[in-house]
């Protein structure tokens, strides 16, 4: 393999990515219309940088699935970052691809995931996918085409399974989302499959068969994927002011501050860098907020766990004083917006809690796990 491949905006050929003499320079096409990154404008000098760039870390596959990719080839080929992604580049998530766009008609239905008879599904994807399924994050996680029947459509979904150091991790993350979506943040949707084995999400990031452009706050910070616990709130939203169009700035700042809160209630010590992004169609113009998405209680699991990035210069479940001066002086909200906030914020907590009190009485072999997570969860700050 060459340490030369061409990089793909939408099926276009817009650009290449190399490494040389140590430094990774990606250089754009004259003919290239479209940014890879709000950070990496169009220019005719090359944009190089030490590692690689944060745009073509974001959706480089951590964990399970990166150790079977690099397991399976490293005999034949070193695995360094430029080779894995002239390897899975061309199926990985996004608008960005890499070396080529290869036609893909391999789909599932989204019924045979959910309603599956397979103890071993899971693993049967990712055997059948792993090459195919270019998403980052330290869960496994596939990337599938998931046939929509109420639609005819073919639509994108990410399917998520659990570890057994995070039992019931798909229910965690079933009811956590339940209750942001009832507080009023916007979601993409989701599913749990039958044997609560499996957390299905659609993507987000698709409009009309065409990929949005979308960066979470690692790119847009300068930071590798690596780095994805440090940085704070404050500089998140300094990212959301300097980058989301005007017209939608300010409802992107409430959406944020309530996405903290719900953190703090649903006790989601993971809400890193990588787990807020923005999207766009074509540039800063059109910019706004991704959807909220990966939210977790991680207390269930480490009992002491802490938020995942800095607010006031420090890591703890804050009290109230803290969120409040941050939602006046950082995101411009007024009391009765924080207010509001809390409210709405509370309410979800309830009602998710009578929800997950329902579906224990009809789900015996998962109460003592929704009890606790439930029992880690807080109405007030």
């Amino acid at each position: 393999m060459s340490n030369n491949i061409k990089v793909f905006i939408n099926k276009t050929d817009s650009g290449s990515l190399s490494l040389e003499n140590e430094q990774y320079v990606f250089n754009y096409k004259e003919s290239a219309k479209d940014v890879v990154s709000l950070t990496m404008p169009i220019r005719s000098a090359s944009w190089n940088s030490k590692k690689l760039h944060p745009i073509f870390q974001m959706n480089m596959p951590e964990g399970a699935l990166k150790e079977t990719i690099i397991n399976h080839f490293s005999k034949i080929q070193t695995m360094d970052d430029i080779n894995l992604l002239k390897l899975i580049g061309p199926y990985m998530l996004g608008r960005v691809k890499f070396e080529k766009v290869p036609n893909i008609d391999e789909s599932l239905k989204l019924d045979d995931i959910l309603n599956t008879s397979s103890k071993n599904l899971f693993d049967e994807l990712l055997e059948r996918f792993a090459i195919r399924s270019g998403v980052s994050g330290v869960q496994p996680k596939l990337l599938l085409q998931a046939h929509d029947k109420t639609t005819m459509k073919f639509e994108h979904f990410i399917v998520k399974s659990w570890e057994k150091n995070y039992p019931n991790l798909a229910l965690n993350e079933y009811f956590c989302m339940k209750a942001c979506n009832y507080s009023g943040l916007p979601t993409p949707e989701f599913y749990i499959s039958d044997d609560f084995t499996m957390f299905v999400m659609k993507r987000f990031d698709i409009n009309n068969d065409k990929y949005l452009g979308f960066e979470d706050m690692c790119v847009l910070t300068a930071r590798g994927t690596e780095q994805k616990y440090d940085g704070s709130y404050e500089e998140c939203v300094r990212v959301i002011k300097d980058i989301i169009s005007p017209t939608k700035r300010k409802e992107s700042l409430k959406i944020f501050f309530k996405a903290i809160i719900m953190n703090h209630l649903l006790k989601n010590g993971d809400g890193h860098l990588k787990n807020y992004g923005i999207l766009y169609q074509n540039d800063f113009e059109d910019s706004y907020l991704a959807p909220i998405y990966d939210v977790i209680t991680t207390t269930i699991y480490l009992k002491n766990d802490i938020p995942a990035l800095r607010l006031s210069d420090g890591k703890l479940w804050w009290k109230e004083k803290t969120y409040k001066a941050f939602a006046k002086l950082s995101c411009g909200l007024s009391n009765s917006e924080y207010t509001s906030i809390l409210n709405e914020c509370k309410d979800a907590i309830i009602k998710t809690k009578k929800e997950i009190k329902q579906f224990q009485q009809i789900q015996p072999d998962v109460k003592e796990f929704l009890e606790d997570l439930i029992l880690c969860w807080s109405e007030t700050i």
